[in-house]
């Protein structure tokens, strides 16, 4: 088992929450699906790829929320579908807006192949790496390989993790420090590829959950098999 470790930072960031259409409500953390769109990415990788790592399950993720400095508001325009004049029009959006979020992301990954070539991109990327949308740059840093991994018997973790059912219990872990309580939000692990009589692609997410994260918590979770990497306790998905 190949586990990568290596962290993120975004100066502005949003990761939409699913069936928020007139506002854009964002996650905390990004979805597994949104880093491995950014693997994708960075290793120069067709759509194709990206679906074979993603419904293959050929990659497990975590991810902890070292720090989220502020949180904003934006407006975002954008064209609108032909109405029946044949016009397109333009719509706007309210959108949250993460201020200079970190990350520690952890890759979970048995291709000894696939992990050394995801390595060896997150390293020096073939693209300019961004979480969601073009813009929304983000600093890739601290990239390790072969971390230490054994099982946490503790039950205690800091990452964010899917809501399965299992109970859990939360303590603040600083009470200095600013504070998000757990909040749980749908979102989907897989993506369904459908074609239709037209031979036009649509994707339609499945195997769906709640993402679990926050922010200067810790987390008992029961149930659920953890894992101690470095100074984190952690779930993968």
């Amino acid at each position: 088992m190949n586990i990568i470790k290596f962290s993120v930072e975004g100066v502005f960031n949003s990761f939409r929450i699913p069936f928020f259409r007139t506002y854009h409500k964002s996650f905390l953390a990004p979805p597994k699906t949104t880093i491995l769109g950014m693997i994708t990415n960075i290793m120069g990788k067709s759509e194709e790829y990206y679906y074979m790592l993603l419904n293959e399950d050929k990659i497990k993720v975590s991810v902890v929320i070292d720090s989220i400095k502020g949180k904003a508001k934006d407006l975002w325009s954008y064209k609108s579908l032909e109405n029946k004049s044949g016009m397109h029009g333009r719509s706007i959006i309210r959108r949250d807006r993460l201020f200079n979020a970190k990350y520690t992301i952890y890759l979970m990954i048995e291709n000894d192949a696939i992990s050394q070539e995801i390595f060896q991109c997150l390293k020096s990327p073939k693209s300019i790496p961004s979480l969601g949308l073009d813009d929304e740059i983000v600093k890739i840093f601290n990239v390790e390989k072969d971390i230490d991994i054994k099982e946490n018997e503790s039950n205690i973790i800091n990452s964010v993790f899917m809501d399965k059912g299992y109970r859990y219990n939360v303590r603040i872990k600083d009470i200095c420090k600013d504070v998000e309580p757990p909040t749980a939000n749908i979102v989907p692990l897989n993506y369904e590829i459908e074609v239709d009589k037209d031979l036009r692609k649509a994707r339609k997410g499945c195997n769906d959950y709640k993402q679990v994260e926050y922010v200067n918590c810790l987390v008992e979770l029961n149930g659920e098999k953890s894992y101690i990497c470095g100074k984190d306790m952690v779930v993968f998905y």
